[in-house]
C-alpha cells in the first residue's frame, strides 16, 4: 500500500505496522511479484474434522491467474454458482461402489450447499459486491457509519470506533480526527 510506504516513519519509533523490525525483515527476504493468483478451494464437510482440511478432501475448483487485480470476478465464478445450484437441488442417479460393500443402494442423490466464503477483506469486496474503503465501507453499518475525511492522514477516519477503545485513551470521543 503505497500510504504505508510513503508515512512509515524512520526515526525508530514504532507508530505503524510497517515500522517494525519483522515487516522490514519480510520486505527485504521476500521478492515482490508482480503476479497474482487467486485459488478457489472446495472443502468436503461431510467427513470428520480431522479429515475435512486434508490433501484428498480439497478440492481446487479452478485458478484465477492475472497480472494484476481480478476486476469482474464474477465471470470466474459464473460456472461454479451454477454447478453449486445444481447441487443445491440435487443431482439423481449418483453411484457410490463402496455401498455394495454394506448392503445398501448404490444409487443417490447428491446435494449440497455453500456454507460460507473465506478471503481477506479487498477479496471480501470482489465476492459480495460490498464497498470496503472510503465513505460507506463497513458492510454492517452501510451509509449510516460515522466517516470523516481527515486533512492530516488523507485517509478516511471512522469515528464511531473510538467507543471500543478505554475510558482514558486520549483518542477516545469527539475530535479524535484532528488528534490524528
Amino acid at each position: 500500500m503505497t500510504w504505508h510506504k510513503e508515512h512509515r516513519s524512520d526515526d525508530g519509533v514504532l507508530r505503524l505496522v510497517v515500522d517494525s523490525p519483522a515487516v522490514r525483515h519480510v520486505e527485504q527476504t521476500v521478492k515482490s511479484s508482480s503476479h497474482s493468483t487467486w485459488p478457489v478451494v472446495l472443502t468436503n464437510y461431510n467427513v470428520p474434522p480431522c479429515l475435512a482440511s486434508k490433501k484428498g478432501f480439497l478440492l481446487l475448483s479452478l485458478i484465477i491467474p492475472r497480472p494484476k487485480k481480478v476486476k469482474n470476478i464474477d465471470i470466474y465464478l459464473e460456472p461454479l454458482v451454477e454447478e453449486l445450484q445444481q447441487l443445491w437441488t440435487g443431482v439423481d442417479d449418483v453411484y457410490d461402489g463402496r455401498m455394495e460393500r454394506i448392503g445398501r443402494d448404490r444409487w443417490f442423490t447428491l446435494k449440497g450447499v455453500l456454507l460460507w466464503t473465506m478471503h481477506d477483506y479487498p477479496g471480501f469486496a470482489q465476492v459480495s459486491g460490498f464497498q470496503t474503503s472510503g465513505y460507506a465501507a463497513c458492510p454492517t453499518c452501510g451509509p449510516s457509519l460515522p466517516v470523516a475525511k481527515s486533512s492530516h492522514l488523507s485517509k478516511h477516519v471512522y469515528m464511531s470506533y473510538s467507543t471500543y477503545l478505554p475510558l482514558d485513551d486520549p483518542l477516545r470521543g469527539i475530535g479524535a480526527v484532528e488528534r490524528c
